[in-house]
């Protein structure tokens, strides 16, 4: 009995550390991304070479959308497995039961994780395949390069564009708000009540900081600032 508490102990730990640093992985993907889309504020020639660098280094590129699609697809699986886990958990009746506090961006990781994710698939059929003001699509600058730029504008010069993206982004700043404090718990850093109210904060703090840098592109855009 003992052995199948412990073998299951260990799945239980191997899963969240799958998740752990899958979601890692994301983060910095999140962190990236967006650090080339803030080159918008420097003009439309940064954003267009920029866009034009990725296209034109397809190998490494491909290379990074695979290991990257194969993290999106760990972190949704061990996501839903791990909620079911605690779903089921949840409805064990025990003898003693501890209060323990709880945020609201924890009881609802599941749920903000859907939203973003299906933010992702309007992303990627908005910017990347087009579907979404296929007008703005395939825009051709002086050089010869994608107009990115452009299409960012004409984009979000759409109030109802504007609003899915501010919707989605608070979300996501949302998830983010606990993911990373959640990760310090998964590999052991919040070991003290301080360090807890470190990471706590850390993780609010990049949040808001990536959920903030994200919502002033459509923004400024629908603002007319840029």
């Amino acid at each position: 009995m003992n052995e199948t508490i412990k073998n299951s102990t260990y799945s239980l730990v191997s899963k969240k550390i799958f998740l752990g640093f899958s979601g890692l992985v994301l983060l910095g993907f999140i962190i990236g991304h967006l650090l080339g889309n803030m080159s918008m504020f420097v003009g439309q020639e940064a954003i267009n070479a920029y866009a034009y660098f990725l296209h034109h280094n397809k190998g490494p590129v491909n290379i990074a959308r695979i290991f990257l699609l194969i993290n999106l697809i760990t972190h949704i699986y061990f996501s839903i497995n791990l909620t079911l886990i605690n779903n089921a958990a949840s409805k064990t009746i025990y003898v003693v039961k501890n209060n323990i506090q709880t945020s609201f961006a924890s009881k609802t990781m599941i749920y903000s994780g859907l939203i973003i994710f299906s933010f992702l698939i309007y992303h990627l059929m908005h910017f990347t395949f087009g579907f979404i003001n296929p007008n703005s699509y395939g825009l051709i600058d002086s050089k010869n390069r994608s107009d990115v730029y452009t299409m960012i504008i004409h984009g979000f010069s759409n109030g109802y564009i504007s609003a899915i993206y501010l919707f989605s982004l608070f979300f996501l700043g949302l998830h983010l708000s606990h993911a990373f404090f959640s990760v310090c718990q998964t590999f052991s850093i919040t070991n003290t009540r301080t360090s807890i109210h470190k990471a706590k904060n850390i993780s609010k703090l990049i949040a808001f900081v990536i959920c903030f840098g994200y919502m002033m592109i459509p923004v400024s855009v629908f603002l007319k600032i840029i």
